[in-house]
C-alpha cells in the first residue's frame, strides 16, 4: 500500500495537505482472520475486516443519502452531515486520511518549492496537531460521560453520535499526527547520518575537525547514528505474518509510516503556480482538474473547507488591473442603458 500526500499553497503563508493511500488488487482481497498463525494476527484481521465493512456500509449509507430527492429526510439529513464536514479543520482531515501503515509515504509538492521548508510546515503541523487533538479527545470523552443515560430514552441521539463521531475523529488526526512525526523523524536522522557520514570523509582524507566542535561529535556518533537507523528501517519493514510472541515489540515498529520520499512535481507546478498564490487565491477550477488527475473526489470538498477557514466570508483581494475593469464597467453599462432607452 502506497500512502500519498499532495502540498497545495492555497493563499499566501496557507497551505493544503491532501493525503490518500493506493492499493494493489492483491491488498485489496481480505484476508480471512482464520488464516492468521497466532491470536493476535487473528485479534488484528478481525478489527480490519470489522472495520472495511464498517467503511464500505457508511459509504453506501452515505451515497443513498446523498442521492435522495430533494426534502426529504434522508436529503436534510446528508445536507446537515455535509454541514458538519465542513467545520471539520482541513489540517485534521489530512491527519485522519493518513493510513497507519503503508509501503512508501510520497509528499508530491510543486517544483519551485523548497523541499526543506516542504519537510518543516508538516513538522510543525505534526508537532502543534499532536497535543492538540489528545486534549480534544479527552475533553470529547467527557462530554459523553453525562449523554450516557440518554441512550435508552427513546429521543432523537444525535448528540450522542455527534460526540462518538468527535472522539473517533480527534483519536484518529492526533494518531496520523504522531506517525508523520515520527516519520519526519525518520527522515531527520537520515539527514543527520548523511552529514556525519560527510564529515567522516574529511577526518579520513586529513582534514583537522575542532576539538570539542559539533562537527568533532557528529562525525564520531556516525557509526551509532548508523546502526540505530538501519535497526529502524528493518523493523518498519517487517511483516506482520513472521511475528511471534517473543518478538511482539518489533510487531508493534511495523505499524509506522516508512522514510518519507519528496518527489518536486513539475505538473503540479504549472497548475498551481505557488508565486501567484502570493497575490490570489489558488482557483476552484485548478483543484477541479488536480481533482481528476489523481483521481481524488474529495479534493475538492477538502479545498472548500481550506479556503473558508483562510479567506472566511470575505471575497478574495482582487488585482489592480480586475478593480480598474470593474470601476471602468458601471459608466459602461449606464451608457448602454441610455442608449437603449
Amino acid at each position: 500500500m502506497k500512502a500519498k500526500v499532495l502540498v497545495l499553497p492555497v493563499l499566501r503563508r496557507y497551505w493544503l495537505f491532501h493525503a490518500w493511500k493506493e492499493t494493489s488488487a492483491n491488498e485489496q482481497v481480505a484476508k480471512n482472520w482464520r488464516d492468521a498463525p497466532n491470536m493476535k494476527d487473528k485479534a488484528s484481521l478481525l478489527l480490519s475486516n470489522l472495520q472495511a465493512r464498517a467503511s464500505k456500509t457508511a459509504e453506501n449509507q452515505w451515497h443513498k443519502m446523498e442521492s435522495a430527492p430533494e426534502g426529504s429526510f434522508n436529503n436534510r439529513l446528508f445536507r446537515l452531515a455535509q454541514w458538519a464536514l465542513s467545520r471539520v479543520d482541513p489540517a485534521e482531515t489530512f491527519l485522519k486520511a493518513l493510513p497507519q501503515q503503508a509501503d512508501s509515504l510520497q509528499v508530491m509538492y510543486p517544483a519551485s518549492l523548497p523541499e526543506r521548508l516542504v519537510r518543516r510546515r508538516l513538522r510543525h503541523l505534526a508537532a502543534k496537531a499532536e497535543p492538540f487533538h489528545h486534549s480534544r479527545l479527552r475533553l470529547w470523552s467527557a462530554l459523553l460521560l453525562p449523554q450516557l443515560p440518554l441512550i435508552p430514552l427513546p429521543l432523537p441521539n444525535v448528540t450522542i453520535y455527534y460526540t462518538v463521531w468527535r472522539i473517533i475523529s480527534n483519536r484518529s488526526a492526533g494518531k496520523g499526527a504522531q506517525d508523520l512525526s515520527a516519520a519526519l523523524q525518520l527522515a531527520s536522522d537520515q539527514q543527520r547520518l548523511k552529514l556525519a557520514q560527510q564529515l567522516q570523509q574529511l577526518q579520513q582524507q586529513g582534514v583537522v575537525l575542532k576539538r570539542g566542535s559539533w562537527a568533532e561529535q557528529l562525525a564520531a556518533e556516525a557509526p551509532r547514528l548508523q546502526q540505530q537507523l538501519q535497526h529502524t528501517l528493518s523493523s518498519i519493514q517487517q511483516t506482520p505474518n513472521n511475528s511471534n510472541s517473543s518478538n511482539s515489540s518489533q510487531h508493534q515498529m511495523v505499524k509506522r509510516l516508512p522514510l518519507p520520499q519528496f518527489i518536486p512535481d513539475q505538473q503540479l507546478e504549472q497548475l498551481v503556480r505557488p508565486a501567484d498564490r502570493l497575490h490570489s487565491p489558488l482557483p476552484e477550477a485548478v483543484v477541479d482538474k488536480l481533482a481528476d488527475l489523481y483521481k481524488q473526489n474529495h479534493l475538492l470538498d477538502h479545498y472548500r473547507a481550506a479556503n473558508r477557514k483562510c479567506l472566511g466570508d470575505k471575497p478574495p483581494k482582487q488585482q489592480p488591473q480586475q478593480q480598474q475593469q470593474q470601476q471602468q464597467a458601471p459608466p459602461e453599462q449606464t451608457h448602454s442603458q441610455g442608449t437603449s432607452s
